[in-house]
């Protein structure tokens, strides 16, 4: 008997759930009828049903999408520490390294200074120059070419060579009383004895009227490779030894060219070195070919 009751009183749960179900599902058709209906009649009414309906969800949504936001950016921070301590660490060993290439340099200085004296060879020259703003600059197909404001009064001197942070810019080509003109290296009209110098490979380079310059005279193309520095060697006299002039460059279809140290056009100060003979510890009687 007990089975049976059992029995039934689980049959009278299914009916009541099942009729709760079915009055359910009438009352959701009956909802949505009343929403189409309220469509048709009052068009408004429909969206702003639509307004509260993703005002409260999005609500909802935030709120759960919330800790996931969380959690992201605290991986993201944790990635960026992380990243940060690698880099710290790399940067430690870079400086590690520098300290060390600077000691190597001190002590390659001190050696150097030391078998001067044992040899018992003279100072370096020491360049006086004038610092000299540029006052007109000039980008046409035939010249590169500046005017400055300084000229005789200020002891400037024709051919003397112009520099910028110890890199080659070009020479004086033209003096006036209080103002002169530099020629750039870039023009067609320069030639410039020069040197890679961990190579000891001398070359002549030459202005081509672009911001780009030309190798002469090479010989043999596998002693070159893209990156080389190129010095002035002090060949000829005309400029100073150890002036930087540019990068060694590749083009796209094999050539060779020279990146210059600087663009003229960003400069608005350079030096003009005093390059005469007695500031170069020249007292004879010299071939004009070679000094003047």
């Amino acid at each position: 008997m007990t089975r049976i009751s059992n029995f039934k009183r689980v049959q009278s749960i299914i009916r009541e759930r099942t009729s709760n179900n079915k009055l359910l599902t009438i009352l959701s058709f009956v909802f949505a009828f009343i929403l189409i209906l309220s469509t048709i009649v009052f068009p408004n009414i429909n969206y702003t049903i639509k307004a509260k309906v993703v005002d409260y969800s999005s609500g909802i949504i935030n709120s759960l999408y919330s800790p996931i936001n969380t959690i992201n950016r605290s991986a993201t921070n944790l990635y960026n520490i992380i990243n940060v301590h690698n880099l710290n660490k790399k940067l430690r060993l870079e400086n590690q390294k520098y300290e060390l290439l600077n000691n190597e340099l001190i002590i390659l200085r001190n050696k150097n200074k030391k078998y001067k004296e044992l040899l018992n060879i003279s100072k370096d020259i020491e360049y006086k120059f004038v610092t000299a703003k540029i006052i007109s600059k000039s980008n046409l197909a035939y010249t590169k070419s500046v005017i400055l404001m300084s000229g005789k009064n200020d002891n400037i001197k024709n051919r003397s060579p112009v520099i910028y942070d110890n890199s080659l810019i070009g020479y004086i080509n033209d003096v006036g009383n209080t103002s002169s003109r530099l020629i750039s290296i870039t023009d067609a009209l320069v030639k410039i004895p020069a040197i890679i110098v961990d190579k000891n490979l001398k070359i002549i380079v030459s202005g081509n009227n672009n911001k780009y310059l030309e190798i002469l005279n090479i010989n043999d193309l596998t002693l070159i490779k893209e990156g080389d520095k190129v010095f002035t060697s002090g060949d000829g006299n005309k400029f100073p030894e150890n002036l930087f002039v540019g990068t060694i460059r590749i083009k796209k279809n094999g050539d060779f060219i020279i990146e210059p140290s600087f663009d003229l056009n960003s400069l608005n100060y350079v030096k003009i070195l005093d390059w005469s003979l007695k500031n170069r510890g020249i007292d004879i009687k010299t071939d004009p070919i070679f000094y003047d």
